[in-house]
């Protein structure tokens, strides 16, 4: 008897109800899609049958409806509108069978495992239900069999007794070739073998749980990587009656988890992973090469890396880490400091991501650390010599025009300060003037130091003999409490640089090393070959043969990160108001930096501060220094052409050689100094010295005028005067900043002494 479902009479009422309204419906009108409604309530019966039994009276009767319905529209727009309906119902009928046949595939296999999982229940003994050897053997077989899986059972002593049928289909091989210990290791990669024969006697001795991963060769007589399981089956007493596992294939896992490994080892970052739920992390090879720990100590435990933080960022760290898995943002990205295995301090920036699973619960968090250090330094300097370039440019044209001014008002009081001998009152305000002068023209020194726009002589410099010879001027400038250290290596090679300003900036480190200590201390001045350790700490790729390393260290109160930072920058102390005028370090680094050399500070808070510099190696012998000077000619009164775009510096420059016996030619520019010197030469009257200023207005500058007078007069002697060069001696020195070795040079301002001691060097006797 054919038991009718509601849901089929519900189907057949709809169809019956379409084929009505359409018959009465005029052609033309899409009636024909709503017998859909009708085949899919007979979809949801779950009979296939009943549903294209009913599709197909749904298409028989949309193309009877042509005839029995009434004329309507013309005949191309009815028969599309037929023609897409039977489309659609013959679309959604194949569609609804092939979800039918899918749910009742499904239903069939819960069904077969439910009667599988009831035969494994009978196969359990109890007092109530004993279970004969054949039967147990039998049943456990069929369901063995029927799962994909690969099983495998063992005897107490670990002989395997029985493999189901996926596991000698996946290897190729019989069962009885299988069966046994030796059997199965037939099948092991031969480097495996030695590691499975060792494990097993172990395992079976222990009776605890089996677990190894190893290469066994499958069907095709590829090589893949299984993970073997295997569980101790006990009796009542706890005995090991029986030993079962599984072979599960993880060599898709395995070659993914080893290409990640290869894509993990070749970043530069510090790659980690944390399973946040068992909380064990893992890390790439980048933890070891950034920061010298080894990977198995840092997987150890998750709190071993929060132990290398930054003890004043560790707090701020973990809180960000932590809020990021409560929920408060799935991303992170952090700077901090961390600290590597040598005890330096890496610069970090990290990306986060956490992990989460459905319902939001996190489950990992991956990271990667990136050691922004070096370009964090490097951000640090290129900000620093933009600072000075801006700063620079700002001081060498007012540095020009400002000693210019110096020079006059220096000579002029010097001269007021002679007058003025019988006139202590006036004589005081005339030595008021001076102090004063010199304070300006020492803060204009200091700025073209920091802003490297000094004019510089460099040598080829004896650093011992430096250092021992201002050793007595640092012992007087400290106090008693603080003692004075040289540390001096044996063999320091010469260094090219100028010997003035180097005396100069290793007092001004001492001043500052004795203003760091507040109670006894050190100061430590060390001089050495270059290092690699020193080489390090200027992050260059330099040859040490080439590098003398000097420190200026002290064991005072130290400096804090952000002030370390900045303590090169101009006009920055953290000295009251009045003691310092912030460009100590600044004109120490200037000079360094216009040198060649590297200048970097090492200091933390209570550890003491030390001031590194890398200056380089002086050939054997510097240059131009065995170049004989052209001196001045005999004669009752040498004839001097003096070269001065300032009028009030010319006006003085004449007076001050007169007063030294000179007869003065002077000119405003360069054309007009040439045609001069033309004239005289033409004359038979050669000039005995060209006195110039190095920036001039007019376009010529003063190399550029030697060279040319030398042309017309080649053994005209040259002096150059300047309050800043500029880049007017690069092309000669090839350096900039740097004179030209033997360059006779007077710097602005300058008094009658300091120019008749540089005539001094220029007086002799015609050869």
């Amino acid at each position: 008897m054919i038991k009718i479902r509601p849901l089929q009479i519900v189907s057949v009422a709809s169809l019956i109800t379409v084929f009505a309204l359409d018959s009465q419906t005029p052609l033309g009108f899409a009636h024909g899609d709503l017998y859909l409604i009708a085949v899919l309530l007979a979809a949801f019966t779950g009979s296939l049958r009943f549903m294209w039994t009913l599709a197909g009276l749904s298409l028989a009767l949309t193309v009877l409806g042509i005839w029995l319905s009434p004329q309507g529209l013309p005949m191309r727009f009815w028969l599309t509108n037929r023609l897409m309906s039977i489309t659609e119902l013959l679309a959604l009928t194949a569609l609804t069978s092939y979800v039918i046949i899918r749910l009742q595939r499904s239903r069939m296999e819960k069904i077969q495992w439910r009667r599988e999982y009831r035969n494994l229940k009978k196969l359990t003994p109890s007092p109530d239900n004993p279970l004969s050897p054949f039967q147990h053997s039998s049943q456990f077989q069929l369901f063995a069999d029927a799962i994909p899986q690969t099983i495998w059972t063992a005897t107490a002593e670990g002989g395997i007794d029985f493999v189901n049928r996926a596991f000698a289909r996946y290897t190729g091989r019989l069962r009885e070739d299988l069966i046994n210990h030796a059997g199965w290791l037939g099948s092991v990669h031969p480097d495996d073998k030695p590691l499975v024969i060792a494990k097993w006697p172990e395992v079976i001795a222990e009776g605890k749980e089996y677990e190894l991963e190893v290469r066994v060769q499958r069907h095709d007589g590829k090589w893949r990587w299984l993970l073997v399981q295997g569980t101790p089956v006990k009796d009542p007493d706890g005995r090991i009656i029986k030993w079962c596992g599984s072979a599960i294939d993880i060599d898709d896992l395995y070659r993914l988890a080893e290409r990640f490994e290869h894509v993990a080892s070749t970043t530069v970052d510090a790659i980690s992973d944390w399973d946040i739920v068992n909380n064990v992390i893992w890390w790439n090879q980048g933890i070891n090469t950034l920061f010298g720990y080894e990977r198995e100590d840092m997987m150890s435990d998750p709190t071993v890396w929060t132990s290398h933080l930054h003890p004043e960022d560790r707090d701020r760290v973990l809180d960000a880490i932590w809020g990021a898995i409560r929920g408060d943002t799935e991303e992170l990205m952090m700077n901090y400091r961390f600290m590597r295995q040598d005890g330096s301090i890496a610069e970090i920036e990290e990306h986060m991501r956490v992990v989460r699973d459905q319902s939001g619960q996190a489950l990992r968090l991956v990271g990667g650390m990136t050691d922004v250090t070096e370009r964090n330094e490097m951000a640090e300097q290129l900000g620093h010599a933009q600072r000075l370039q801006t700063v620079g440019e700002l001081t060498g044209g007012m540095a020009h025009d400002f000693n210019n001014l110096l020079t006059v008002i220096q000579g002029n009081n010097e001269l007021l300060t002679e007058a003025l001998k019988d006139n202590p009152e006036l004589a005081d305000m005339s030595d008021m003037i001076r102090q004063a002068s010199e304070k300006a023209e020492a803060l204009v020194q200091r700025l073209l130091a920091f802003a490297r726009r000094q004019s510089l002589e460099p040598l080829a410099t004896d650093v011992v003999d430096l250092i021992n010879s201002i050793q007595p001027l640092v012992r007087r400038v400290i106090p008693a409490r603080v003692k004075l250290e040289l540390v001096i290596e044996d063999k320091v090679p010469a260094v090219m640089i100028d010997p003035g300003q180097l005396e100069h900036a290793l007092l001004n480190l001492c001043l500052n090393a004795r203003d760091a200590i507040a109670d006894n201390g050190c100061i430590r001045i060390v001089a050495s070959s270059a290092s690699a350790q020193s080489l390090t700490l200027v992050n260059k790729e330099l040859d040490a043969e080439n590098w003398v390393a000097i420190a200026v260290e002290d064991d005072g109160q130290g400096m804090t990160e952000d002030v370390r930072r900045r303590a090169l920058d101009p006009f920055f102390t953290t000295k009251r108001n009045g003691e310092g005028s912030g460009l100590g370090l600044s004109m120490v680094y200037g000079f360094v930096k216009q040198s060649g050399g590297y200048l970097h500070i090492q200091s933390s808070p209570g550890a003491g501060t030390a001031i590194h510099m890398l200056l380089p190696v002086a050939e054997i012998q510097a240059i131009g220094l065995d170049q004989p000077q052209k001196r001045l000619h005999s004669g009752d009164t040498p004839v001097v052409l003096i070269v001065e775009d300032d009028e009030l510096v010319l006006q003085y420059a004449e007076r001050q050689f007169r007063e030294l016996g000179y007869q003065v030619l002077a000119a405003n520019h360069g054309e007009q100094a040439l045609d001069m010197l033309r004239q005289r030469v033409t004359a038979n009257k050669p000039v005995d010295l060209l006195f110039t200023d190095v920036r001039m207005s007019d376009g010529m500058n003063g190399p550029q005028l030697a060279r040319e007078a030398t042309m017309i007069q080649a053994d005209l002697p040259v002096m150059f005067t300047s309050g800043y060069t500029e880049d007017a001696f690069d092309q000669e020195s090839g350096s900039p900043g740097h004179l030209p070795a033997g360059t006779l040079f007077l710097s602005k301002p300058w008094r009658r002494a300091d120019l008749a001691q540089k005539l001094a060097g220029l007086t002799s006797s015609e050869d």
